[in-house]
């Protein structure tokens, strides 16, 4: 039904993209610190003129997906936990969030675990979005489990709810996310 005009939004600067190809070092072979300071540096830059533009107001940093960082970093985890921590230090600064996509199945390897466990323990909230424990289905395509740390942050777990489930089937333009059980 609803849909997002993303070419749309970055003609009017509400969305900005950066390619890590573009960044000297990225994945060309250049020094990989520099080149990550040169990426936080152009998010920075990007963030600041959005709080006093026109379009200012709420808005989010978003990293689809950590792996690709990981690989522009040569594998260097350490690279990556420094420039997301910058981005964390930033995102709180400039009161705005920062979304993290992280492919769970990549770091499954010992080498990766670190890296995830270490995100996991810096978010305020994660979202895993998984295949049906059952199986495949033909009205659910999986199953999506989110996480919010922050909550219980704020409030003691009694009071509010800090893990909900849903149940996700995916459609040509979106998904339909609804309580597992609910559709018959």
């Amino acid at each position: 039904r609803w849909g997002c005009n993303l070419s749309m939004h970055r003609k009017s600067e509400r969305l900005h993209f950066f390619d890590l190809q573009g960044f000297p070092g990225g994945t060309q072979g250049g020094a990989i610190a520099d080149s990550l300071a040169q990426l936080y540096s152009a998010v920075q830059r990007v963030v600041e003129t959005c709080r006093a533009g026109e379009n200012a107001g709420r808005f989010t940093v978003m990293i689809d997906d950590v792996s690709l960082l990981e690989v522009a970093a040569n594998g260097s985890a350490d690279d990556v936990l420094d420039f997301l921590h910058y981005c964390v230090t930033l995102t709180s600064e400039m009161n705005c969030s920062l979304v993290v996509l992280i492919h769970e199945d990549i770091y499954s390897s010992e080498d990766g675990v670190g890296l995830l466990a270490h995100l996991r323990y810096i978010a305020d909230l994660v979202i895993k979005a998984a295949p049906l424990s059952t199986g495949l289905a033909t009205d659910v395509h999986g199953q999506l489990s989110v996480v919010n740390k922050g909550m219980l942050i704020e409030q003691r777990p009694a009071k509010g709810q800090k893990v909900w489930s849903f149940h996700f089937k995916v459609k040509e333009n979106g998904a339909d996310f609804f309580y597992p059980g609910s559709r018959h």
